[in-house]
């Protein structure tokens, strides 16, 4: 199926005079679109870190206006280390030793930007 009758209205429609296109056209859609820089925090880090700030603001409201609540709060993390057996310092040692290990391991991987410049060796 062929739309042979439409041929003299292509031919008139690209007879027509365009308008040129603003200066830095092309240069202002590459920047808004591929070029755009990626950004600084993903949306659910911006909950997260606002999540995190209420809760300190909300403790900290708590215990300046509560009497005693922070012995209070200091008697349940006591209880809590108590709980999951965190009051040994060997414990502790190696809990350490485990959370330091894993930081440094997350910091000598190898990052996505730069993974191309050791794939190409």
């Amino acid at each position: 199926m062929t739309h042979d009758e439409f041929d003299d209205l292509d031919r008139a429609l690209a007879a027509l005079p365009l308008e040129e296109p603003p200066a830095g056209l092309h240069a202002r859609i590459m920047a808004g679109t591929v070029y755009r820089t990626a950004p600084a925090f993903n949306a659910w880090e911006v909950w997260l870190m606002g999540t995190l700030l209420a809760l300190g603001a909300w403790l900290i409201w708590l215990v300046a206006s509560a009497p005693h609540a922070g012995e209070r709060f200091v008697d349940a993390l006591a209880n809590a280390a108590t709980t999951f057996g965190l009051t040994s310092d060997y414990t502790l040692l190696w809990l350490a030793v485990g959370v330091s290990t894993a930081w440094w391991i997350s910091l000598l991987t190898v990052p996505p930007s730069r993974r191309k410049h050791f794939e190409a060796r």
